[in-house]
């Protein structure tokens, strides 16, 4: 009778373990990356929040883009990449902050990405050129589909 007991409450337990969500289903959530302003030259970051909806179908809402100071008159743009499952990349438009180093930057809004291929993972870039003309990227940490 014990030995059932014990074995009822360690199957429980191991079912209990398969319910808690392990970091790949929680792949929803805001994604953010920034690049800090040093030398005199500005800076630049993006943020979204992502939504996996299915294997082929993501929303991004609230993806801001913005100018950080000092003010140096350079452009600041980022774009969404998306990784499918094939091993290629699809590309965003780039989008770019008009409102100069305000602190709210450009919110494009939502955007929604739906295709035919399956998405494995998202990420953000950010590109700014500084005052010397070097252009400096970033990339965000992945998200990746729970779908896929």
């Amino acid at each position: 009778m014990k030995t059932r007991m014990l074995a009822a409450a360690l199957a429980i337990a191991a079912l209990s373990g398969l319910l808690v969500a392990s970091p790949a289903q929680a792949a929803d959530g805001v994604s953010s990356i920034r690049i800090d302003p040093s030398r005199g030259d500005g800076g630049a970051s993006v943020r979204t929040t992502v939504d996996f909806v299915s294997r082929t179908k993501v929303v991004f809402r609230n993806t801001t883009v913005r100018d950080l100071c000092p003010g140096d008159n350079m452009p600041v743009r980022a774009r969404i990449i998306w990784r499918y499952t094939d091993g290629t990349n699809g590309y965003g438009a780039w989008k770019s902050d008009t409102n100069g180093c305000g602190d709210d930057g450009t919110n494009f809004g939502t955007s929604i990405r739906t295709g035919r291929k399956s998405i494995q993972r998202i990420f953000l870039e950010v590109s700014f050129v500084t005052r010397s003309g070097q252009r400096l990227n970033a990339y965000s940490q992945s998200r990746y589909n729970q779908y896929t």
